[in-house]
């Protein structure tokens, strides 16, 4: 696997054989991934998760009826390049730019991050070196964090048990998408004096994206103006606040 392979993954990206199925609907098919904080399930606050929050509000003001099924990644993708899922929020590449349709971007940040416990300062990987780095099993594998021999690595089985590692002092560094370890810190109620430092090493950006030959030119349209009228007004900004500790929005 090579590093831009590697890339895509984490950026929820698979390789699909494209199958269109070109029939307009007027309610759309949207899929949100299965993870937290993008989807949640029996929150105890009632909420929905980030995406959902998103797909609804942009279908809203779009006027337009949807569903919205929570899927696991590589099906999510599938279904959105087979044409079984109209429209999916996910972070923009080369790949998706190619395969589907980027009708908006929701998110201008959308980065995977090096979280650093208290006293432990960092400015580049190198500082990592002799440090325990707690990853998500499979996650970043071709990428420094993963394969270089002075990091020693810690996998965990996803955010959650990386986030219990870290606070707990087990680990001197966590890495992952930012939004989904900030989720986790707002969970264990941590905030930014827990933390020693943050060095992003993937930066991407959130667009809603379409399938190809799915959805009629009209429909993108009313898509596209109802995301971008929701970004510049600062509504996505403040569904993400929902879901991270106030000191890290």
């Amino acid at each position: 696997m090579n590093f831009a392979k590697s890339l895509a993954i984490y950026l929820f990206v698979l390789c699909m054989v494209p199958i269109s199925k070109p029939v307009f609907a007027e309610n759309l098919e949207f899929a949100t991934i299965d993870l937290a904080p993008y989807a949640l399930h029996d929150d105890p606050g009632g909420r929905l998760g980030l995406v959902v929050d998103i797909d609804l509000a942009i279908a809203d003001r779009a006027g337009i009826s949807i569903t919205d099924e929570v899927l696991p990644i590589a099906r999510a993708l599938k279904n959105l390049k087979h044409g079984i899922t109209d429209c999916l929020v996910m972070a923009l590449t080369p790949w998706s730019e190619e395969n589907f349709i980027p009708v908006a971007e929701v998110l201008s940040r959308f980065d995977a991050a090096i979280v650093t416990r208290a006293g432990v300062p960092i400015t580049q990987v190198e500082d990592l070196h002799g440090k325990r780095l707690a990853i998500p099993r499979g996650s970043f594998m071709e990428f420094p964090i993963s394969t270089d021999p002075n990091i020693k690595q810690v996998l965990t089985n996803g955010y959650e048990q990386s986030v219990r590692l870290f606070k707990a002092g087990r680990v001197d560094a966590i890495a992952g998408s930012e939004l989904s370890i900030y989720y986790y810190f707002s969970v264990e109620k941590m905030s930014r004096d827990n933390i020693g430092g943050i060095l992003p090493f993937i930066q991407a950006s959130m667009w809603l994206h379409c399938a190809k030959g799915q959805v009629s030119d009209d429909t993108v349209k009313q898509l596209r103006q109802a995301t971008d009228s929701l970004r510049m007004e600062g509504v996505f900004g403040d569904l993400v606040k929902r879901y991270i500790p106030d000191d890290f929005s």
